[in-house]
């Protein structure tokens, strides 16, 4: 048998998950709450999102529940691997003769485990938590809801190197949280409040954790920055170049705000701490064909120029002048149009060579708020995290349990 009938299921929480969403808006006064009562809901589009999911959990037993009601439909052992439909409007676990069909369905671990989903029977990831589906594109996308530190421990390892410094991990968990609250609910049309990959942040369930990002994510347990009283969005990059860029210039669309005005990144002599980084310099030559092919309105181009910079060398505005047009352009724009991973940061200058211009510069990512190498080089410095933090968000103000 796959299933054996069992009693009620706990009731979910709804009043936890608006009052996430308030938070995630920016509202202020947010009522107080330990970091583990907080859900998130985690759409995995790269991790399970096909016509057919399967699912199982990783020990013990897998409960399935009509979450309107609240009534378990059945438990099913850890040996066993579900195949998950849409059928007549309806949700369908099926496991040889058994089956669960409901409007929406609900899969959680019921005892040590950890609930498994997968486009394949035969690789199924783990994940905290409970899963719930949604139909979107004539498929199924699994809904993880989860919690908020959960969440970060499965995030953190891909966003900084776990054998970073703890200070640097530490940091990283904070901005990290600050950045996901206020990214909340961005997916809303879908049913869920972020998506697993780079446009949120990448996120691999348990088997991306790692134990020093998951001491880093406990040991600031509900800490966030914040400014004017709202949690501040803190974003972040790679390695800045020895100077962290202005928000509206690293960011098309972005206003100015005082913690991410840019600010310089060196130590006392005067040496980059993102200096460290691998990718610290970089250089690439940009022919006269390249340019012509991303920007066809200029016609021959003739000239590339940097025409402004910012207090700390980034770059602001690029002229190209072709025989048929002048264009200028943000240097972020441009940076984009040409790619971003070639033109690695706005920390750049421009040579004219025989038939193109050598582009030669420092760091990596759009520069603006922590830099990540920077982080490290800092809390090898013996900087602890907060005033890591300090240094890079300047006029935010680090809280604890979101408020308190």
């Amino acid at each position: 048998m796959c299933i054996e009938p069992t009693g009620s299921m706990r009731l979910f929480v709804i009043a936890l998950w608006v009052g996430l969403l308030l938070v995630g808006l920016g509202m202020r006064d947010a009522p107080t709450r330990r970091d583990s009562d907080w859900l998130i809901r985690v759409g995995l589009e790269q991790g399970a999102f096909a016509p057919v999911l399967y699912v199982g959990v990783s020990a013990d037993s897998l409960r399935w529940v009509d979450p309107r009601t609240g009534q378990t439909l059945g438990v099913g052992a850890a040996s066993q691997v579900w195949e998950l439909r849409r059928e007549n409007g309806r949700f369908v676990a099926r496991c040889g003769q058994a089956q669960m069909a409901a409007e929406r369905l609900v899969a959680e671990p019921a005892g040590a485990g950890f609930v498994q989903v997968g486009a394949s029977p035969n690789a199924l990831r783990p994940y905290r938590g409970h899963l719930e589906w949604v139909e979107r594109e004539g498929k199924l996308l699994t809904v993880n809801w989860v919690r908020l530190d959960d969440y970060l421990k499965a995030t953190l390892p891909r966003e900084m190197p776990p054998h970073f410094h703890i200070e640097s991990l530490k940091a990283q968990a904070v901005a990290a949280r600050a950045f996901t609250m206020r990214r909340l609910n961005r997916y809303r049309q879908w049913g869920y409040d972020l998506c697993d990959h780079t446009p949120c942040q990448v996120y691999g369930g348990v088997n991306a954790e790692h134990p020093n990002t998951n001491l880093a994510v406990e040991a600031t347990e509900g800490e966030v920055l914040t400014h004017g009283g709202r949690i501040l969005e803190t974003v972040y990059a790679a390695n800045c170049g020895g100077h962290t860029a202005p928000i509206e210039v690293a960011m098309t669309g972005t206003q100015p705000l005082a913690p991410l005005r840019g600010v310089p990144d060196t130590d006392a002599d005067g040496k980059p701490f993102c200096s460290l980084a691998p990718n610290f310099a970089w250089e690439l030559t940009l022919t006269r064909d390249d340019l012509e092919r991303r920007f066809p309105h200029a016609g021959r181009i003739r000239e590339v120029a940097i025409t402004q910079r910012t207090a700390g060398g980034h770059v602001q505005q690029v002229r190209l002048r072709g025989d048929r047009a002048t264009l200028t352009l943000t240097g972020a724009e441009f940076r984009t149009a040409i790619g971003v991973g070639r033109i690695r940061s706005l920390m750049f200058e421009v040579q004219p060579q025989q038939d193109g211009w050598r582009i030669a510069g420092r760091g990596s990512g759009h520069g603006a708020g922590m830099c990540q190498w920077g982080a490290q080089g800092r809390a090898l410095a013996g900087q602890t995290y907060r005033q890591i933090l300090g240094a890079y968000y300047p006029d935010a103000t680090l809280v604890g349990a979101f408020g308190q």
